[in-house]
This record gives structure tokens, sequence and C-alpha cells, in this order.
């Protein structure tokens, strides 16, 4: 059997595209993306953030971050104001518009992984969780 049939690689690059398709396609009556939604979920969930600690906390590259936030500021999910002990620097806050989304868009996140996991038995649900943050935190601590 060819490598790449079995390749660990292949299925995080499946599970990526699918949970994206699907967490865009629940989130479309805010017409929001997959990855401007992650953006309302980590804003709302710690209410004021600076775009680089949401860049950091999300791991992406900051031109895609800022990209995402521009969008959500233009479209009302987002408000940016000057941070008080940094001037060059700003808080994006949510605002209502996002606050109204934030159920829908966790809702659609947990939709998303029962899913993927839908053929797993609850404790292997469990288990591919732990297993997917160890991966992460395992990753996030070597750098670039």
């Amino acid at each position: 059997m060819p490598y790449t049939m079995n390749s660990p690689f292949k299925s995080i690059s499946i599970l990526y595209r699918k949970s994206h398709i699907w967490l865009s396609n629940g989130c479309a009556q805010y017409d929001l993306t997959a990855a401007q939604a992650l953006v309302i979920l980590i804003v709302c969930d710690f209410q004021t953030l600076t775009q680089d600690e949401i860049t950091k906390r999300l791991s992406l590259d900051k031109s895609v971050i800022a990209k995402t936030v521009n969008k959500l500021l233009e479209t009302g999910f987002l408000e940016r104001h000057t941070n008080a002990r940094d001037k060059r620097t700003y808080d994006i806050c949510p605002t209502q518009k996002s606050w109204e989304a934030y159920p829908v868009v966790k809702e659609e996140v947990d939709r998303c992984f029962q899913r993927m996991t839908q053929r797993m038995t609850e404790e292997e649900r469990m288990t591919f969780q732990r297993l997917l943050l160890l991966a992460e935190e395992t990753t996030l601590s070597q750098g670039e």
C-alpha cells in the first residue's frame, strides 16, 4: 500500500479542509467564513485581545489575522480601541453582532467535532481530543 494512503498528514489535511467547509456552511447565516468564525470565538472567549494576541493564540500568520480582523471590523463583528498601556497597539473587542453569533459558532465547532468523530465511542472521542491537544502543545513548543 502506498505511504500516502495511511499518512497522518493526509488525514490532518482532510480534517482541516472538511472542518473548515462544515464550519463555513454552519456559519453562513452570519456570512462568516471558518477563519472569521474562529476569530470571533477567541475574541468573545477573552473579550479583549490585541491583534498580536489573536495571532499567537490561533498560531496563524500575522497577515492572515490582519485581513480577517479587518473584514470583521468592516462587517461590524469587531471594534478596535487604542490600548491604554501602549498607544501603538489596538485592543480588539466583540460587538453585539459577535455576541449574537458566538453561541452559534460554538455550537457549529462542537457539531464539526461530533461529525468527524461520529464513528468513535465517547471514550475514543475524549482520547482523540486529548491527543490532538497534546500534539498541538508539542508542536507549538518547538517554535518555527
